[in-house]
């Protein structure tokens, strides 16, 4: 890069003018990406409209760098300051991510990127954007899923351990945060509330048994054996509270029971949502049917 070169600033004045503000608004639409820009002269950062949607900062500021990434996770705040003060010190391009979250939200997965463009010999410019690269990060998680869920669930000794298992790779891998794990009680024709996050009591409250008759989600999943996907629950159609909870995906535990997920946000799950629960689900019924076949066998 050439250290001498001084920056026309004039071409990229995004916000204020009025041809690239109508390009870069379709090309956020487009692609679903946010842009922002540092200016190491006046040290002025601007955010575009995508960008602060998808880092959840307010419309009407520009925050600095620093602020935009309160949300991330201590470690990935850490890494990503560092790479921005690097990227000034020492021109060069940075990648950083993080996951976010709001009260009562599912987490997403950000990356945020810069290049840097000389101004004066010692001043540099950040163009970079925002994305949120969710799904790239559930994908590999599932993978995670598969490998270290299951080995935990192989050393699972009762219902209840497989249950908390669930629970907590639904929060903390998945992402799911406000989730409910039901075990069937067949000797009364219950579906028992086993597991609930703590997220999900303080916005649904503590969460009901059911009877697997019930016109409820979580037990039409159960007699089903197919999942729900509850874009509104202001739609749904029965009598139960879910508090704060406005949407919600429900999948089978095999023949054992439902595992639920809610959401305070209307239409926060899709079918890759659904495909990972349930892969979840797979799991935790491959594990009750193994711990339900050694007690039968030691009672014989």
């Amino acid at each position: 890069m050439n250290k001498n070169y001084v920056h026309d600033q004039s071409e990229y004045q995004y916000p204020d003018g009025n041809r690239y503000q109508q390009l870069l608004a379709s090309v956020e639409r487009l692609t679903g990406t946010g842009v922002w820009s540092y200016d190491g002269i006046t040290e002025e950062f601007w955010w575009s409209d995508q960008a602060k949607r998808l880092l959840q900062i307010d419309s009407d500021s520009q925050p600095e760098f620093q602020d935009v990434i309160r949300s991330f996770p201590e470690d990935d705040r850490s890494t990503a300051v560092g790479a921005f003060t690097d990227a000034l010190a020492e021109p060069e391009p940075f990648e950083v991510h993080g996951w976010i979250t709001t009260e009562g939200r599912n987490e997403r997965y950000l990356r945020i990127r810069a290049e840097p463009q000389q101004l004066a010999e010692t001043a540099v410019k950040l163009f970079g954007t925002v994305e949120n690269v969710t799904d790239v990060k559930r994908q590999e998680q599932r993978i995670e899923v598969l490998r270290r869920t299951s080995q935990q669930l192989r050393e699972a000794n009762s219902c209840q351990a497989v249950a908390e298992i669930m629970a907590e790779t639904s929060k903390n891998i998945l992402g799911y945060v406000n989730t409910t794990v039901r075990l069937v009680d067949s000797s009364e024709e219950v579906l028992r509330t086993i597991v609930t996050t703590e997220e999900c009591v303080e916005r649904a409250g503590e969460r009901p048994d059911y009877s697997i008759y019930e016109a409820t989600p979580a037990a039409r999943t159960y007699r089903t054996g197919e999942p729900e996907l509850h874009t509104d629950h202001r739609t749904t159609e029965d009598e139960r509270d879910r508090g704060e909870l406005m949407s919600g995906l429900y999948v089978p535990i095999g023949d054992h029971g439902v595992l639920s997920a809610g959401d305070v946000m209307i239409d926060a799950f899709d079918n890759r949502d659904i495909e990972a629960a349930s892969l979840l689900g797979q799991l935790g019924a491959k594990a009750i049917t193994r711990i339900d076949w050694t007690k039968r066998s030691r009672a014989i």
